[in-house]
């Protein structure tokens, strides 16, 4: 199967799930504050669970383990397929409309390292889109008057980075951009040494202003004077 009709067809019934969970909650009891995202996610991951049970495609579906604030996917499933079995990662963003010009991280690169060195390949991000409604919440369509965008990591938009905190970050609004596989390895590498290069030439500025600062000998010295002055009481 042609490699870009098989990644369209997985999306295409991600989006579909993710649709009909909105459609049945579209007003969920959750206060739009500051833990309204990871509520929000909670709530898709478990109806994501309950919705794939007698799925065409999705089989094996799984919610994050409660309480495991690490784990590398929100939910987790396999796309069947001709007898193949594909697994699938997804990560759910909740993103509140008026923060829809954000750059929040989107997790680390060896999340994604890990996924291939597992022999898969497909990290998922689902966004939904909030408003704050009557002591709750709405879901609402985003600027580009969608429900749900999706799109694999591969297809990040190619302004992302790489953070000093080993974390991917992206702008919410960035449309995701098609390429191969094997040119999403490349860039991702890429970014990763342009991100390591950028925290040396940093380093490098910064030891440069300690050293002419002089800091180290005015500290010493005010703490010598500070001692005479101990040893003196």
């Amino acid at each position: 199967m042609d490699i870009k009709a098989f990644e369209t067809l997985i999306l295409q019934e991600l989006k579909s799930v993710t649709e009909i969970i909105l459609a049945k909650n579209p007003n969920p009891a959750i206060s739009a504050k500051a833990r309204a995202g990871a509520e929000i996610s909670e709530l898709l991951e478990k109806q994501f669970v309950v919705e794939t049970q007698n799925h065409k495609y999705f089989k094996k579906s799984q919610s994050s383990p409660e309480g495991a604030t690490k784990n590398p996917w929100d939910a987790m499933t396999f796309f069947c397929l001709n007898g193949h079995e594909e697994l699938i990662w997804i990560d759910f963003k909740a993103i509140k409309v008026s923060s829809a010009d954000s750059n929040p991280d989107i997790g680390t690169p060896d999340k994604i390292i890990d996924l291939i060195n597992q022999g898969a390949f497909y990290l998922a991000y689902i966004f939904v889109y909030y408003e704050e409604a009557n002591g709750g919440l709405n879901f609402v369509k985003n600027t580009d008057n969608e429900l749900v965008k999706i799109y694999f990591l591969k297809d990040i938009n190619s302004t992302f980075r790489r953070n000093p905190k080993n974390q991917l970050q992206v702008n919410i609004s960035a449309k995701p951009e098609n390429r191969s596989r094997a040119e999403f390895i490349n860039i991702l590498f890429d970014k990763i040494m342009e991100s390591h290069k950028r925290q040396i030439e940093s380093s490098k500025k910064a030891l440069k202003k300690i050293e002419e600062s002089g800091i180290k000998d005015d500290l010493l010295a005010k703490n010598k004077q500070q001692e005479e002055k101990i040893k003196k009481i």
